[in-house]
Order: structure tokens, then C-alpha cells, then sequence
């Protein structure tokens, strides 16, 4: 039988798509956007996911393009299905990952006069995308076809080029399947190039010739492209010490990485002493607040190279704002300078203190059960992050790790939603994949538990349950309500046996390291298991400010 409109249009735009590289996409059920999921489905080439939830959907989709590197797509029905996709939007912009939201509507003619389910979807994710297509009905005419090609694979291009969402609107009107199977169409693809992707860098060279006392700092950064070996040999050969956030993937494996620093930098002498001259900075905004701050404090110029379009530069102490890849940096600045000797204290200081923390032991504490996940993952692993604590912990007791190993965050906009079902997309990658999150963003993104089982997944999900909302017993807020409890601390009294029943996965409750890391290596052999700490929130903030005190006692 004759194909429809509808499925030739929809044949068109997913060929094109699948020509310009997607090769994952999830779908969330729906009726309007039948001819989408049908034209994926008949794609041998192409992953598919079936995830229930929209909000659940998109942000699995994000950690596809987490864990790969490349352009995932995610498909909804029209009316109020593309807004709960707005979370991981906003978070692939901010974070820099390239995703393809396709978004179903119902065609012109119903626009504007009560028809259900229908909403104005034109720039329904306003300027958190890099690209939008809003396409006209389908039609079987070779130029609209042709067209609606070029538009497809423009937007894949600029996921790619500008590393962050495009948004494709596309209305369908009945009927929405026919009788006869979609057919796979390839329509020729427009091939798109970027322009010169290499920094200027000859006022950063003039700076660095002059210089003795640098040092390069590296935020989240989750490219893996070779980045992180270039930024240790630029260190090496300029002598500056590297300090990498536990997100920047350029901290664990490599023997010249600072790891320790927010514990160094909490000692006013060494601080003061190790005030640089200048400061390379890479990747995203930082987690530690007192790294930010001495560098703010500094008075050093600073050099920020602003890939994917991200300008971090809070309180405008740049002296330049690089554009360009950060990789071609690296690789052009490459020439030894500063005194030798000025790398070697960072590295013996950050030494004696990670001997310090790593001789140390006890009950499961909220830093240890960051020292103790990432010390037991192997080489090749997938850790996630959640914000909040976890990342926090990470970043400034995580000292070793193996190398290879890849660490997520989603730091774009440090939500604490999307985060089981971001994993669950990094998972799917058929990495080994470790996440570590708290017990309130665990209940934020109960679906994904339900996916998980759907789909088979494996993923082992740490979880460190305080009973709420931990991070706030940090804050001044703490000490001066009465509310606290109620409005901030919000205590849930959930058995997360519940939660791992609803999965249908193995739970593990560890009282002692040794448990911990049992379990961690127990679930990296396959299925879905959820570990789960139990801390007290009081008691963490007398813990951190102990340990951080022993840990000056090392200098």
C-alpha cells in the first residue's frame, strides 16, 4: 500500500538525523508523535529506549550523550509532554551536551482555538537551545523534503558545533499511522563545517613567559578527547601545578593532578603562600566555593578558555576570554618556564595530605563513603555524581581512582533532578556505571526505577540517606529558624527497601568500609543494585570540619 504524508515526512527527517550521526534516541509513549517513534523503530542502526516519564526520558537521554559524546535524541507527543523535558534542557545547555529534542504538535490548522492537547510549542525552551526548527506540515513535495533534510541535519551539526540542545517541533495531522510499514529513506545530507577552532593565544604566552608562580585549574569538563593528557603535559612542561576538580576527568589516573586542594587551601599560611601569578582556566564553574574564592582573591591574571560557549568569569576577574577548543590550547602552549621547584610543593604538599586522609579510617562517614566508592571502581568505570553533597565529597575527598575512569555531573545548573535517570542513559552506554547520590534526589527521580527494570539495565546507585536535605545544616539558615526542620532539613522517614522493590533490585545496607566497597564491587558484575548508607546530618557537619582540621595538622 502507498506510504502516507506522514511517514514519508517522518522517514525524512529521522534518515537525515541518523546521516548526521544520532544513533540513540529515547522515546516517551505517545499518539501525535507515532510517526517519529515509527521511523526511528524501523532504523536497524539506531538504539531505542521506551521510558514512560517525559522528565525521566530526557534526562536518560542527556546521560546517552554523557557517556558517548555524541548527538542522543529524545521524542514526545504534543501539549504539555515537550515542557517536562525543559529540566534536561536547561541542563545539556549549561552542561554542554549535544541533544536532539524532537517534540510532536498538532499541525497549523488546530493552533489557537481549543483543540486538545494543543499548546504553542514554538520556542517552548527559549534560549536554552542553540538551534530551533519549528517545521511546516508534512508534505510530499521534493523541495519541502529536501528542506526539511537540510534543517534536520543543520540542527545535529550545531548540537555538535556549539555542544549543547537544538529543539525540532514537528506537526502531524491524521491519520498518524497508515497500514503500510514507513519506508527507511537516506535523503542526501548537507555536510557542515566549523570555522577555526584554535584560540588566540599570544597574550596568554606573553603572560606565561613571564610568569613563576602559575597554575592551571580545570572545572567539570566531560569531553573525552584527550583533553586531560594534554593539560597534564602542558602542567609539566610549564611546571604549574594542576588542580582538577573530580569532574574535570582530568584528576584521576594522572600522578601530577591536585586533587586535595580544598583541604590545602584551608590552611591561611599555605594559601597565602601559594598565591600564583597566573592562572589557565579550563572547563565549568567550579564546586569548591574556597578555590573560587583564592582565585578571585589572587589578583592574578587569568586566562578563561570558553569552549562550547561557556563564559566562567562570575565576578568578572578575567583578564581574557578565550574562545576556541581547549585541546588546541593546550597543544600550542607547550613550553617550559616557571621554576620546577614551585610545582614540586603543590605536589609534596597535596602528597603529605592524602597520606594523611588515606591512613585514616573509621565509621562510615559522609567523606568516606566518597574516598571508598571511587578507591573501588576499576579502570574504564562510569561514576555519576549527584549535586548537592555528593559532589562536594567527591571533589574534596577523593584523592585516587583508577585510571580511565570517567566521571559525570550534571553541574550545568546543579539540579538534584534527573539524576537516577541521567545514570541510567550513561549505563546504557555498556559502561560498568556507579552513581552516588543522596537520599532526597533518589526520591526526586523515582521513575527512573521503573525504567531500570523495563529496560534491563545494570547500575549500582549509592546512596547516602540522612533523612533530607543534609547540604543545609552547612548554611547559616540552620542555626537561626525554628523551621529548619520542617522547611529546610525535611526529614521523609522512607524505607528505601521500597525503592529498591520497586526496581526489583538487590539492596545492600554496608555499616563498614569493607561492606561498602563489597557491595560497590558486587554490583559492578551486573543488575541493578542500590546501596544505602546510613548518616546522621548533625553529626556530618562535626565530621567534615574534624577531618579538615586533621588534614592541616599534615602541613
Amino acid at each position: 500500500m502507498p506510504e502516507t504524508v506522514n511517514q514519508r515526512w517522518a522517514a525524512t527527517l529521522v534518515g537525515a538525523l541518523v546521516g548526521s550521526g544520532v544513533r540513540r534516541v529515547v522515546i516517551a509513549p505517545g499518539s501525535r508523535s507515532t510517526p517519529l517513534a515509527l521511523a526511528f523503530a524501523d532504523r536497524p542502526e539506531v538504539s531505542v529506549f521506551s521510558v514512560h516519564d517525559e522528565r525521566s526520558a530526557a534526562f536518560f537521554a542527556l546521560g546517552l550523550s554523557k557517556a558517548t559524546g555524541g548527538p542522543a535524541a529524545v521524542v514526545c507527543t504534543s501539549g504539555t509532554a515537550g515542557a517536562h523535558f525543559l529540566p534536561a534542557v536547561m541542563e545539556a545547555r549549561l552542561g554542554a551536551s549535544p541533544l536532539v529534542v524532537l517534540t510532536a504538535d498538532r499541525p497549523w490548522a488546530l493552533l489557537g482555538f481549543g483543540a486538545p492537547q494543543t499548546a504553542e510549542q514554538r520556542g517552548l525552551f527559549g534560549r536554552f537551545v542553540v538551534d530551533e526548527v519549528d517545521c511546516s506540515d508534512p508534505s510530499v513535495r521534493q523541495e519541502a523534503l529536501a528542506h526539511l533534510a537540510a534543517v534536520s541535519a543543520r540542527a545535529v551539526f550545531r548540537a555538535m558545533d556549539a555542544r549543547g540542545p537544538v529543539h525540532l517541533n514537528v506537526p502531524f495531522d491524521e491519520p498518524l499511522a497508515g497500514e503500510a510499514p514507513g519506508p527507511v529513506i537516506d535523503p542526501p545530507v548537507a555536510r557542515f563545517s566549523s570555522a577555526s577552532r584554535r584560540p588566540e593565544l599570544s597574550r596568554v604566552a606573553e603572560a606565561i613567559s613571564r610568569a613563576e608562580r602559575g597554575v592551571i585549574v580545570v572545572g567539570p569538563r566531560e569531553r573525552d578527547d584527550g583533553f586531560a593528557e594534554a593539560v597534564h603535559r602542558l602542567g609539566a612542561l610549564l611546571h604549574f601545578p594542576v588542580l582538577a576538580e573530580a569532574a574535570s576527568n582530568a584528576r584521576f589516573g594522572f600522578a601530577g593532578a591536585v586533587g586535595m586542594y580544598d583541604a590545602l587551601l584551608r590552611v591561611p599560611s599555605f594559601a597565602s603562600e601559594a598565591r600564583p601569578d597566573v592562572v589557565l582556566r579550563f572547563g565549568g564553574p567550579l564546586t569548591a566555593k574556597g578555590l573560587q574564592a583564592w582565585l578571585d582573591v589572587s589578583g592574578a591574571p587569568t586566562f578563561v578558555f570558553a569552549e562550547d560557549e561557556r563564559i566562567i568569569d562570575p565576578l568578572h576577574r578575567a583578564a581574557e576570554i578565550l574562545g576556541g577548543e581547549a585541546l588546541l590550547a593546550c597543544e600550542a602552549l607547550e613550553r617550559s618556564k616557571a621554576p620546577a621547584a614551585w610545582r614540586r610543593w603543590w605536589l609534596e604538599s597535596e602528597r603529605k595530605v592524602r597520606a594523611k586522609w588515606l591512613s585514616s579510617s573509621g565509621a562510615l562517614s559522609e567523606p568516606l563513603v566518597a574516598r571508598e566508592v571511587v578507591s573501588t571502581l576499576p579502570p574504564g568505570a562510569s561514576l555519576l555524581v549527584s549535586s548537592s553533597m555528593p559532589i562536594r565529597d567527591v571533589d574534596a575527598f577523593a584523592p585516587t581512582g583508577a585510571a580511565g575512569l570517567r566521571v559525570f555531573a550534571n553541574r550545568g545548573v546543579n539540579g538534584i533532578d534527573g539524576i537516577a535517570s541521567t545514570a541510567l542513559g550513561i549505563a546504557a552506554a555498556k559502561r560498568p556505571t556507579v552513581a552516588l547520590l543522596g537520599d532526597v534526589a533518589l526520591l526526586h527521580d523515582l521513575s527512573a526505577w521503573v525504567s531500570a527494570r523495563r529496560l534491563g539495565l545494570s547500575l549500582t546507585a549509592v546512596i547516602v540517606n540522612n533523612d533530607g536535605g543534609g547540604i543545609f545544616h552547612f548554611l547559616p539558615v540552620a542555626e537561626h529558624t525554628p523551621h529548619f526542620e520542617g522547611l529546610f532539613a525535611t526529614p521523609h522517614g522512607v524505607d528505601l527497601s521500597a525503592v529498591a522493590a520497586l526496581g526489583g533490585a538487590t539492596l545492600h545496607r554496608p555499616t563498614e568500609p569493607g561492606e561498602l566497597r563489597a557491595a560497590v564491587i558486587a554490583g559492578l558484575e551486573g543488575g541493578l543494585h542500590l546501596v544505602e548508607v546510613r548518616t546522621q546530618r548533625k553529626a556530618n557537619v562535626m565530621d567534615h570540619r574534624a577531618l579538615f582540621g586533621a588534614l592541616a595538622e599534615a602541613l
